[in-house]
């Protein structure tokens, strides 16, 4: 469903992709609308909440910034670029986009802030722009390989003064 942009989301082609049965299908949830909240909330915890959680268990806190970026660049880009396709499409699906968003802006913001370098309000501002750049990137460089974007983010935070990797 988030790797085909083309998919409509009905329950015979997702069982039909996922070689799975109609039956099984409705074992495990009440309906679509059930089923696309599952995977929401599934993209949120993988994609999210797993980074969030690997670099608060980060030492040194300065390596939790580089740690973040160097863990966020390798998700798999095609699964950001479906679920925001879905959101588009899906007004709940929507809502816990935004929501994501707001979580892994302010993230970034603590972690720029706890950094020590900035104000709260130079790290929010920061946050947002290297975020919406990340997002943007994702959105508008759709035909660019994986590897492509990998290196052209990694090129933004050269030259805003940050490096990729965990050893920085």
């Amino acid at each position: 469903v988030l790797g085909n942009p083309a998919v409509e989301t009905n329950v015979e082609e997702i069982c039909t992709r996922a070689g799975k049965t109609v039956g099984g299908f409705y074992f495990h949830f009440k309906g679509i609308d059930d089923y696309l909240a599952a995977l929401a909330q599934l993209w949120r915890e993988r994609f999210t909440g797993d980074l969030i959680r690997a670099t608060r268990a980060a030492a040194p806190p300065a390596k939790r910034l580089d740690l973040l970026n160097y863990l966020a660049i390798h998700l798999d880009v095609g699964i950001e670029q479906g679920i925001r396709r879905l959101a588009a499409r899906e007004p709940a699906i929507a809502d816990l986009v935004s929501a994501v968003d707001r979580q892994r802006t302010d993230y970034l913001a603590e972690l720029y802030e706890a950094s020590g370098r900035y104000t709260p309000r130079q790290a929010q501002s920061l946050a947002r722009i290297e975020y919406a750049a990340f997002v943007g990137m994702q959105l508008t460089e759709t035909a660019t390989s994986a590897s492509d974007l990998l290196a052209l983010y990694d090129d933004f935070l050269e030259l805003t003064g940050r490096r990729t990797g965990p050893g920085g």
